[in-house]
Order: structure tokens, then sequence, then C-alpha cells
């Protein structure tokens, strides 16, 4: 039974079809709120969405796709914390020195999260052919285990 709930898609496209119909229903809320929504369901809308992603993610991690699509996230994996911090930053730099509306336009927010996402995928994996883990990694294993890890 376990080897099967990893190898089946089964169970991540009903959850991504729930999220789906939940998501549905809290952005079909939101639009009747007007431009009073409330901020809970707003919020409840964006992690159906992620989870959504997510599911999504899973089932094509079932089909071929899935070699491809471990090259792509192998990279940015291994380099998380790094990515994240760097992400963090560009989008802040994007929205308040660039001035783009990443908050108030999805299409600016998806291109920015596109751009980020390939200048991440290009750098961690140049970075990854010269060092073991990405330089956030190599400080928080340092700053973990009060000595330095290998390069």
């Amino acid at each position: 039974m376990a080897e099967k709930i990893g190898t089946s898609a089964r169970g991540p496209l009903l959850l991504g079809l729930a999220f789906a119909a939940g998501l549905a229903a809290a952005l079909w809320v939101r639009s009747a709120a007007g431009t009073t929504q409330p901020v809970l369901v707003s919020g409840l809308a964006d992690l159906l969405l992620a989870g959504v992603y997510v599911c999504a993610l899973l089932v094509l991690l079932r089909t071929p796709l899935r070699v491809v699509l471990q090259v792509v996230f192998a990279p940015l994996g291994r380099m998380a914390l790094t990515c994240y911090l760097t992400a963090t930053i560009l989008v802040l730099a994007a929205g308040n020195l660039l001035g783009l509306p990443i908050s108030r336009s999805l299409t600016t927010a998806y291109l920015a999260a596109g751009v980020v996402l390939v200048a991440q995928w290009l750098f961690c994996t140049l970075w990854l052919r010269r060092h073991r883990q990405g330089p956030a990694e190599w400080a928080w294993r340092w700053a973990t285990w009060a000595r330095r890890p290998a390069g």
C-alpha cells in the first residue's frame, strides 16, 4: 500500500480537485463581498491556490515529466534557504526600487516570480558546480553545528 501512495496520482489529483472547489467557493465569496472582502477569505483563497499548485506538481511528478522537473527543481531544492532569502530581497527590491506593482497585479506577480525563478535556477546550477551547498545553507550549518562545514 505504501508503494502505491508514492506512485499513484489519484490522491494528489483528488486533493487538488478539492482544493480547486474550495478555491472557487472562496473566490465567489470574495467577489460577492465586493470592496469589503474579508481578509480571512482572501487568505484562504491564497492557501487553497497554493494547495492546487502543489497537487498539480505532485501529479506531474508521476508522469514522464518527472525527469525534467527533477532537473529544474533539484538545484533550487539543494539551495532552498538561499533561494528563499534572495527571492525575498529581489521581490522587495523590484516592488520598492523599481516600482513594480507586484502586490497589486497578479500578472506582474507571476512575471516577477518567473524571472526570479529562472535567475535563481541559473545561479543555483552554476553555484553547485563548484560547491556542495548554497551560501546560506553553509552559514546555517556553521551556526547550527558551531563549526565550519566543508565547502
